[in-house]
């Protein structure tokens, strides 16, 4: 489990969403092939969230890189980039349909959506490297054919914030924000 994770998580629960971390997906030898890929290990999406009120399956890729160069728009929406391995849910069509479709085909089996049940993606990055950059991944993302979601450390200090101020939860991340963020009087 990782901490940032757990940070998206609270955010996607305060927008409506039951979430759950590290979904394995079921992919056949077949689909391997497919992907040119024989021998990858079987994908795993870092947080699925579903909004039973919309709908909606939500395939989150979780990056922090809160210390480091953060993320580059050339990785997430040209591919072009050597990093873009790790953005293959928004790089590779072929492999984003295959996992979405193979997701949703065990969801559906162990009855936790419905067929009518819609998927969306998502990227939650804690540091992207440029205005620039969030500029152009905010575009791509929001372009209509896709429709995608770009969630930034702006939205999450925002949940936090609001979180801070919120009632008491058992919860780490939310007695952090109260900590840090709660004005002493």
């Amino acid at each position: 489990m990782d901490a940032f994770e757990e940070i998206v998580k609270l955010l996607l629960e305060t927008k409506g969403y039951w979430v759950r971390q590290g979904v394995e997906v079921d992919i056949s030898k077949d689909d391997k092939k497919t992907l040119n890929n024989a021998t990858m290990p079987r994908p795993e999406i870092d947080l699925v969230a579903f909004s039973p009120g919309r709908g909606e399956l939500m395939l989150v890729e979780v990056k922090s890189y809160l210390d480091s160069y953060g993320v580059y728009s050339d990785a997430v929406c040209t591919g072009k980039d050597k990093l873009s391995d790790r953005y293959k849910l928004f790089t590779d069509k072929e492999f984003r349909d295959l996992v979405s479709n193979r997701l949703r085909e065990q969801l559906l089996k162990d009855g936790l959506i419905l067929p009518s049940t819609t998927v969306r993606y998502a990227l939650a990055a804690g540091h992207i490297h440029s205005k620039s950059d969030e500029a152009t991944i905010r575009a791509h993302f929001g372009d209509k054919a896709r429709d995608w979601v770009l969630y930034t450390a702006e939205d999450m200090r925002a949940t936090l914030r609001d979180l801070s101020d919120a009632g008491w939860a058992d919860n780490p991340v939310i007695q952090t924000a109260k900590l840090l963020l709660r004005e002493t009087a």
